[in-house]
């Protein structure tokens, strides 16, 4: 846990700590039992899908607002990691407005930005977490280029 997941107290020491669930360079969100890593190489949403999957993973599922919170405070604790959007999962490619995971499973939770989603183009079908909405959603297009967060099954 880092400071900003609980409440700062004067002399108190922060520490990394990794258990069997989570791969080494990997965050563990205990209360959320979630795991997941950033990835700071800018890529389409197409191969940010294909690079999580390769490691048997998916791109990050953000489906309440404690999630939304976490990823929120992780992005915005470095300086590396906050200085552009993210390919998150879900998409409404099949049906327009219908918005789902990559296993199929509706969405019911979303962390939509001012306007959003506007579809202003044809083929916005997938979402970002936008550095200019304070890591809120929006739609975009498959080919645009964004930081990308992957997330392991625990």
């Amino acid at each position: 846990m880092s400071p900003l997941d609980g409440q700062e107290e004067l002399g108190t020491v922060y520490y990394s700590l990794s258990t069997g669930a989570c791969p080494p360079g990997y965050i563990h969100n205990r209360l959320l039992n979630f795991c997941y890593q950033l990835h700071l190489d800018r890529r389409s949403h197409p191969e940010g899908v294909a690079d999580c999957s390769s490691r048997g993973e998916h791109l990050i599922i953000i489906d309440s607002q404690e999630k939304q919170s976490q990823f929120v405070k992780q992005v915005t604790a470095s300086t590396d990691s906050k200085t552009y959007s993210y390919h998150i999962d879900g998409s409404d490619a099949a049906t327009e407005g219908q918005w789902l995971y990559h296993d199929g499973r509706p969405m019911t939770y979303f962390a939509w930005g001012p306007s959003q989603p506007n579809n202003s183009s044809a083929n916005k079908d997938y979402l970002a977490a936008s550095k200019s909405l304070q890591f809120r959603w929006h739609d975009r297009v498959s080919d645009q280029i964004k930081y990308y967060a992957c997330e392991k099954d625990i």
